[in-house]
């Protein structure tokens, strides 16, 4: 990716990751609040930014068996997700930072 893709995308992964928890809660309402403020170029780079959050050495059924199911997750497996998400994304950036220095 250019440089320009890469800064828009990593300014986007927090979006990303916030996007990806208010999915899986089925929560309409926060995925709204995190999309309705974007402009047409943060949108690309969130997409860019989730499609890099995606394996790609899964088939797609299990990768949507998630929302087969009886609905969200639990609150508490729900709580650890998100506190492991956002401790990986903090790893993210401060080994990205490590690295620009």
């Amino acid at each position: 990716m250019s440089g320009d893709l890469d800064a828009l995308v990593e300014q986007m992964l927090n979006p990303a990751t916030r996007l990806v928890c208010a999915v899986h809660d089925f929560d309409a309402d926060e995925s709204h609040a995190i999309l309705e403020p974007l402009d047409s170029i943060e949108l690309r780079s969130l997409a860019v930014a989730l499609a890099a959050l995606v394996p790609d050495d899964m088939a797609l059924e299990v990768l949507l068996e998630w929302s087969r199911g009886e609905g969200p997750i639990s609150p508490r497996k729900a709580r650890v997700n998100r506190q492991r998400m956002v401790a990986e994304f903090a790893e993210f950036e401060r080994s990205h930072r490590r690295g620009a220095a």
